[in-house]
């Protein structure tokens, strides 16, 4: 039982740090979920959706500083981790819990209470926004196919 919480508890600050971008605070944040579920029994999906709530209110206290804030290049390709910075939080949402925490988009969707359809819809908004930050905001041309 022990390890199984300490594997948990490794989950939860790979995904917070995933979110805040920062060791510290993704610490304290953990903590403070892990504190505020304490008395509950909460699953694993429960505590990763109260993380996330926390990490928004903590991120509406900042947003006029991260808004629209371009990645700094440095040689050809910007370093991943420095773009997936720059996203939005709701872009390091999704992002994160599929590529860190590899949930399922059923599960994924459930954590931020939404639809699996709106939760791909925004999944597939995110890549694109990742994208746009590696390529540097080159511009995607369609062709209509006959």
């Amino acid at each position: 039982m022990g390890q199984q919480i300490e594997v948990m508890v490794q989950r939860l600050r790979r995904f917070a740090r995933a979110l805040t971008q920062d060791t510290a605070g993704a610490d304290a944040l953990v903590l403070e979920a892990l504190a505020a579920t304490e008395d509950k029994r909460m699953d694993f999906h429960r505590i990763l959706t109260f993380i996330i709530a926390r990490r928004r209110d903590q991120e509406e206290l900042q947003t006029h500083q991260r808004q629209a804030r371009p990645v700094p290049k440095t040689g050809s390709r910007p370093d991943i981790l420095r773009v997936f910075e720059h996203l939005s939080l709701q872009d390091r949402e999704v992002i994160a819990l599929i590529s860190v925490e590899r949930l399922s988009y059923e599960d994924a969707a459930a954590v931020l209470a939404l639809r699996e359809e709106a939760f791909i819809a925004r999944l597939t908004r995110a890549r694109a926004a990742f994208a746009r930050q590696i390529d540097g905001e080159r511009h995607t041309i369609l062709r209509i196919v006959k």
